[in-house]
């Protein structure tokens, strides 16, 4: 399939999901509805399809970061809908656009969160369980179509990452790989590294077994950067990339993402075991030069049945829940796809 071919494909699946999008909005009421796409790897979140009066400027196409989600709030806070967003999430982007309601609603597939069922308004709006029930059969209904989106965005990817690498050949490949996969700061992995490395555990046969996904985030970073100098920011950043090193088996990886979020990932790791580690990770950055200063949260998802994009998400929610129960808490999930919906 060439990129003409891919074209039509997604403007065939646009078709197919703008009707579902003007029902939302004639079941809702909201002058706003639409369906994303949920990146866990690239912990990003792109929209797929849009409709609207455009009231509230959500475009097809546009994509934010999964941390600065309002989706990833409400799902992390437990909930699906909230009517008085300027007073819950003050510095959210919700907040920023003029929304005073928004909802999200999980799109499943397989097991896998892939997306998001959105509508929002400018105005505070309650909604009924029979809304509630028909959003969700909604839900149900464009898990199908935004699987497809999804296929059709990883052979996108695919294609372009194949015609990079043919760009490349002529160059060092070995420092280019180096360049390419590694944070320079801290010398852990960075976000497109940890990428590659991530999907080959979810390609091996080994996947079954099991695994831990350990995210990690300093409490009150930016105030560490405001009162010592960024310079003392990025010796914090570097001296817990060195503490990761220490703990990475031969088959672990850690990575930093950006800013001053870690993955560490932990093939074969047992939830007892994992937190240890992260206790110990704990411990040893307290001994730092800034480590009496600011702590860590740490967030835990452990799965037995291998890795799946959906542990990186629950994660990130045990990450969440840790920083809301104060400064440097470790908080566990155990990942159960087959009784639990990661997300509700």
């Amino acid at each position: 399939m060439d990129n003409v071919q891919l074209k039509h494909r997604f403007h065939e699946l646009e078709a197919a999901l703008s009707p579902l999008m003007k029902l939302v909005c004639t079941i809702t009421t909201l002058e706003t509805a639409f369906v994303t796409y949920i990146d866990p790897v690239q912990s990003k979140q792109v929209v797929a399809v849009t409709y609207g009066d455009g009231v509230i400027n959500i475009t097809a196409g546009s994509e934010v970061k999964w941390q600065d989600s309002m989706c990833r709030k409400l799902f992390n806070d437990d909930t699906w809908i909230n009517n008085n967003i300027s007073q819950s999430y003050p510095q959210s982007a919700g907040a920023e656009l003029g929304m005073a309601t928004f909802f999200a609603l999980p799109v499943h597939y397989k097991n896998n969160t892939i997306g998001s069922l959105c509508g929002a308004s400018k105005d505070h709006k309650a909604m009924t369980e029979a809304q509630f029930t028909q959003l969700q059969l909604i839900a149900s209904a464009v898990s199908w179509l935004i699987a497809q989106w999804q296929r059709l965005l990883k052979l996108q990817q695919r294609l372009e990452l194949t015609r990079m690498r043919l760009q490349r050949v002529k160059q060092d490949r070995e420092s280019l790989k180096q360049l390419a996969g590694q944070d320079p700061l801290t010398g852990l992995l960075n976000r497109r590294g940890f990428a590659d490395l991530w999907q080959s555990c979810t390609e091996q046969d080994a996947k079954e077994g099991e695994i831990a996904v350990v995210a990690l985030d300093f409490d009150n970073f930016k105030q560490l950067n405001d009162n010592f100098g960024h310079q003392a920011g990025d010796d914090a950043l570097r001296s817990l990339g060195q503490i990761l090193q220490q703990h990475i088996r031969d088959y672990d990886f850690a990575a930093r993402l950006g800013g001053d979020e870690f993955l560490l990932v932990l093939p074969g790791c047992k939830r007892l075991e994992a937190l240890h580690i992260a206790e110990r990770i704990q411990q040893q950055y307290r001994l730092t030069a800034h480590g009496q200063f600011h702590t860590i949260s740490v967030g835990i998802a452990v799965s037995k049945v291998g890795a799946f994009d959906d542990v990186i998400l629950l994660a990130d929610k045990a990450l969440y829940k840790a920083k809301n129960a104060g400064r440097g808490q470790i908080m566990v999930r155990v990942y159960r796809p087959e009784t639990d919906a990661t997300l509700n």
